[in-house]
């Protein structure tokens, strides 16, 4: 059991640090910029079908797929947008959308401005508030490692 939290709590150390910087990477070299859908891969269909299959994805065209959330489906969009120099480009972009509702048409994503082709959805709030989750997490593992005593045996 002790082994067990030494690695859970490396593991919570690892992801804050990897949190921290994605989030200065974004803040670093990206920007903002509103994107808008041209084309999804998730259809007007497909969505009726998950909001009528209460759930039950098996039996929808779609399917269940492992990368889909609780209630959500993990979709691509074809989107453009317009950079801070006033160019128009274009991007793939992989987002969840809520199971069986409208995805929504415009949306804000972070491009990188040496290459403005890569494009995310999640910026770095996002990858903020996860290095504080981590970090919370790995602080209480932290506590419950010493607390236990396996820090003190390790030490000795």
């Amino acid at each position: 059991m002790a082994d067990l939290i030494l690695v859970a709590t490396l593991a919570a150390w690892l992801f804050f640090v990897f949190c921290v910087w994605q989030s200065l990477r974004l803040l670093g070299g990206w920007r903002p910029a509103t994107a808008r859908v041209l084309r999804s891969d998730y259809t007007e269909s497909q969505q009726r079908e998950d909001f009528w299959s209460f759930g039950m994805t098996m039996f929808t065209s779609r399917g269940w797929n492992w990368r889909d959330g609780e209630d959500s489906r993990l979709i691509e969009d074809d989107v453009e947008f317009t950079t801070a120099d006033g160019l128009l480009q274009r991007a793939v972009v992989r987002r969840q959308v809520h199971r069986g509702w409208r995805p929504s048409l415009y949306y804000p994503v972070w491009y990188d401005t040496a290459d403005p082709a890569r494009v995310t959805v999640l910026g770095p709030w996002f990858w903020g508030l996860m290095a504080v989750l981590a970090l919370v997490l790995t602080v209480m593992l932290a506590r419950t490692a010493a607390a236990s005593g396996v820090l003190a045996s390790l030490l000795a």
